[in-house]
């Protein structure tokens, strides 16, 4: 499947669009709330949503802020931290396979994850490349110190990895103006840790603009657009019992239409870095590795 991590500039819509995606997914999906200005699921999209047989109702004890005392508390054990990220994760809504991990009550919560994110980052791409689920990350508004992203403000190990990392981009001209140097620091970004340009895309929000037109004056490729739909981005973030209206929406159609062509140029990005990492053996191999690379290159467009 895929590790995709959705990013803004700004408040462009990146938790929205995170919801729609998941909500929108034909396949077992985990969205994870790493915006480290606070999340809002719990008192938004799942603050109606209950869990198990006994009718849970989400709450302070529940969430990637409880994740530092998990940790701490199995530490000098061999145990496996699986089992305590799993207690935190919280159904999206009545299936058995969209769940979410809901995010920080407090933003000065962000420094007690320093120590967590190997092994949070390690739970992901499990997920995604053996669970073979998809995994979103809304990794919430960019912030930067010194050129690069903010070590405690940022989720950065996580989109450092991700198989794409998505910038959401309001299709207006002061969206793609806060937008220009965002990617232009995160291509950088990608590139000192080895990823390539294929690792970041545009999602863009609104309408107004072709996809052709925002990606050359970003210098990167659009790779999915939604619509503003003011329902149902209203539900989204409010939640509550979702109308059928919702379901038929705009938004929510867009949605689906994204995800399988987002999850296949994750699968395509994920690969050229797989073979862009291995030390062929002998000349034999390394043409092999040059003949996949560039049958992956050729299925892009």
């Amino acid at each position: 499947m895929a590790l995709i991590a959705l990013v803004s500039a700004k408040s462009d819509g990146a938790s929205t669009a995170a919801a729609a995606l998941a909500l929108a997914s034909r396949r077992p999906v985990l969205l994870a709330e790493l915006d480290m200005a606070g999340g809002s699921l719990r008192h938004g999209l799942l603050r109606n949503v209950w869990r198990g047989s006994q009718q849970e109702r989400l709450d302070g004890r529940i969430g990637l802020h409880r994740l530092p005392q998990a940790d701490w508390e199995r530490s000098g054990t061999d145990g496996d931290f699986t089992p305590q990220v799993a207690e935190h994760l919280w159904p999206l809504d009545d299936s058995d396979y969209r769940v979410a991990l809901p995010g920080l009550t407090d933003p000065r919560q962000a420094a007690s994850l320093t120590g967590i994110w190997p092994t949070l980052l390690s739970i992901l791409q499990v997920t995604d490349q053996q669970l073979r689920w998809d995994v979103l990350v809304d990794g919430g508004r960019l912030a930067w110190e010194g050129g690069r992203l903010h070590p405690i403000l940022t989720p950065g190990p996580v989109l450092r990895a991700a198989d794409l990392v998505l910038l959401v981009v309001r299709a207006n001209e002061a969206g793609q103006a806060l937008a220009f140097p965002a990617v232009q620091a995160l291509q950088a970004e990608l590139a000192a840790c080895g990823r390539g340009w294929q690792a970041l895309g545009v999602l863009v929000v609104g309408d107004g603009y072709r996809m052709e037109e925002v990606g050359h004056a970003l210098g990167a490729p659009v790779l999915a657009s939604l619509p503003w739909d003011n329902a149902a981005a209203s539900y989204l973030a409010a939640g509550g019992s979702m109308p059928r209206a919702v379901i038929r929406s705009r938004l929510m159609r867009a949605a689906r239409n994204a995800m399988g062509p987002l999850r296949e140029h994750a699968d395509r990005t994920r690969l050229k870095q797989q073979l862009g990492s291995v030390v062929p053996a002998t000349p034999g191999v390394a043409g092999l590795v040059q003949h996949l690379a560039a049958r992956a290159g050729g299925s892009r467009g």
